[in-house]
């Protein structure tokens, strides 16, 4: 199986739209690679409060890291346009939550990428295994 065919597999149960702002664009008249980080950044918040997933993390006290996060670029976006940013919960580890983020533009995706997010404690800052709610809670969305 393919990327894409694995990207089809995945639930993105919250897609958002937004309008490309003119000072996302570089020199070259695209979007500057730097900003896709920020859309993934904004589906992940979209995606953690409709799934209410924030509150369930301050009831079981965990402050959440993203440890990593990569993109693949597909197809420039160029001012101005609509875009379609979603995220998907991919894997659930002992103290990890593994997603996909994807941004598309009329109904193609330009990019998408995959991030590693940590839960840990807020008083240690360490490294802290999820609690079933959580879990049960992200296998909603699996």
């Amino acid at each position: 199986m393919n990327n894409m065919e694995q990207l089809q597999q995945l639930k993105f149960p919250f897609p958002i739209r937004q309008q490309v702002l003119w000072g996302e664009m570089d020199a070259f008249n695209h979007i500057n690679n730097v900003i896709y980080f920020r859309y993934f950044e904004t589906g992940r918040i979209a995606f953690f409060n409709e799934a209410n997933l924030w509150d369930l993390l301050t009831e079981n006290k965990i402050r959440i890291v993203v440890v990593k996060l990569d993109c693949n670029y597909v197809q420039d976006i160029t001012y101005p346009a609509e875009i379609e940013i979603a995220v998907a919960i991919k894997k659930v580890g002992n103290s990890s939550l593994t997603v996909h983020h994807i941004v598309k533009k009329d109904g193609n995706i330009a990019a998408h990428g995959e991030g590693v997010i940590v839960a840990t404690n807020p008083e240690t800052g360490k490294s802290t295994p999820w609690t079933e709610s959580l879990k049960a809670a992200f296998a909603k969305w699996l």
